[in-house]
């Protein structure tokens, strides 16, 4: 399985390339994205500043040793979005969603509403990986030691995934899905959980 290491700052700039590719063509961002922003420098553009306030605050970035991955995990009582991540994502935001802006917090809003309140759980906020580089285990191995954690520990695990052929991926993992949630008149997520195994 690939090394993995918590990112440092002089990641971020390749973790939020990865990560701009690997949802290209994720049909929940490319819903939200305004088709007149330029994706490759608007999504790069976010996901630094979100890895950074992630980085700065309460979150666990995770990267490969190459950097082809990244994994943000938020620790229990710690998913809920903050004015101050609001404020980090403002100006990316308004870049890459543009006149779909609304949409976007609207929807976000309704994610978190569904987000389970109890038990206590880490969250994996975001998983992705250059599709260059899928396939040789990246993915897993940028979960497994937090669920590992979990496990020890006696924690739930929770995701949304928003790509259905994602879903069998993460069962692989020991998550199921709970719902689906549907984004207004967009496409599906699928809410999935996972109990501590031991």
């Amino acid at each position: 399985m690939p090394a993995v290491r918590p990112a440092t700052p002089a990641d971020v700039p390749g973790a939020a390339r990865a990560l701009a590719d690997a949802f290209r063509t994720d049909p929940v961002w490319r819903w939200l994205a305004d088709e007149r922003a330029e994706w490759t420098e608007g999504a790069t553009r976010w996901f630094s500043a979100y890895l950074r306030h992630q980085l700065a605050h309460d979150g666990e970035v995770l990267v490969d040793e190459g950097v082809h991955g990244c994994a943000v995990w938020l620790p229990p009582s710690h998913w809920r979005g903050t004015v101050r991540e609001g404020l980090a994502l403002a100006l990316p935001s308004a870049r890459l969603f543009r006149t779909g802006l609304v949409r976007a917090l609207r929807n976000l809003s309704a994610v978190e509403r569904a987000h389970p309140k109890d038990p206590p759980h880490w969250y994996l906020g975001l998983l992705g990986t250059d599709p260059a580089h899928q396939g040789g285990g990246i993915g897993s191995a940028l979960i497994s030691g937090v669920l590992a954690r979990c496990d020890e520990q006696g924690l739930g695990a929770y995701l949304e995934s928003s790509k259905e052929e994602n879903v069998p991926f993460y069962a692989r993992h020991g998550f199921e899905v709970v719902a689906e949630l549907r984004l207004g008149d967009g496409p599906t997520m699928w809410r999935m959980w996972r109990d501590p195994k031991g």
